[in-house]
This record gives structure tokens, sequence and C-alpha cells, in this order.
């Protein structure tokens, strides 16, 4: 487990997805494969993010996030910016197919382009 969070670092699991995702499923899988992205998993959420430089500073980019119960998001939020910052990034950002993430995600989360978002950690 890693410190302070429910997480462990695992292969990628088998997932069930909305088929628009099934494509990018297969790159993911890749990227975890060539160990250039981790796959944290534990029982609410499964969790794909790489480290990228951005603007002179790190920053943990979600490839993907799927929930396996109901409330994940709210409940995992935390321990993923506690990951983050523990990694010494100082954003989270992700980029969202689905509409409808600007209305749920609280006033730390700011808009990038049009498809992604990022908050400071």
């Amino acid at each position: 487990m890693i410190a302070g969070t429910q997480f462990t670092i695992q292969p990628l699991p088998a997932l069930r997805v909305r088929p628009n995702l099934t494509a990018g499923l297969a790159e993911v899988q890749a990227e975890c494969e060539a160990d250039r992205a981790t796959c944290l998993v534990c029982e609410d959420v499964v969790i794909v993010f790489d480290l990228r430089a951005r603007d002179g500073a790190l920053e943990m980019f979600v490839w993907l996030a799927v929930a396996l119960k109901h409330g994940a998001f709210e409940r995992q939020a935390a321990a993923v910016c506690a990951v983050a910052r523990d990694l010494g990034a100082t954003t989270v950002a992700f980029e969202s197919r689905r509409r409808g993430w600007a209305r749920r995600l609280g006033p730390e989360w700011h808009p990038r382009g049009t498809r992604e978002f990022v908050r400071e950690v």
C-alpha cells in the first residue's frame, strides 16, 4: 500500500469500460507495460497516470480513472492529490471525453483547453 492511502501499484486489471474508451485502453495498457505509466488500484477505483514536466514543474497526468464503486471520485480525490505531492508533482490533470465534468468538479479544478482539467496539489 502507498502510505496514507488505500492504493497499491498493480498491473492494469481487466476493465469493463464504455465502448468509446476501448480504443484508448490498448494505448494505456501499452504505456503501463512499457513502464511509462503507473496503475494505482484500490477497492474504489483504478487510476493510471504518468508524471510529466509542464511549465517548469512536475504534473501527475491521469490517463484513465475507472470508478469501481459509486462515489469513488469523492472518496479518493484527496488520496490522489497526496500521491501526487509525494511524487513531487505540483498539479494533477486529466482529459475527459465525457461532457459534464466542469459541473461536477469543485472550485479547485480549472479548465485547460477544451477537454482538460487541472488543479494544484
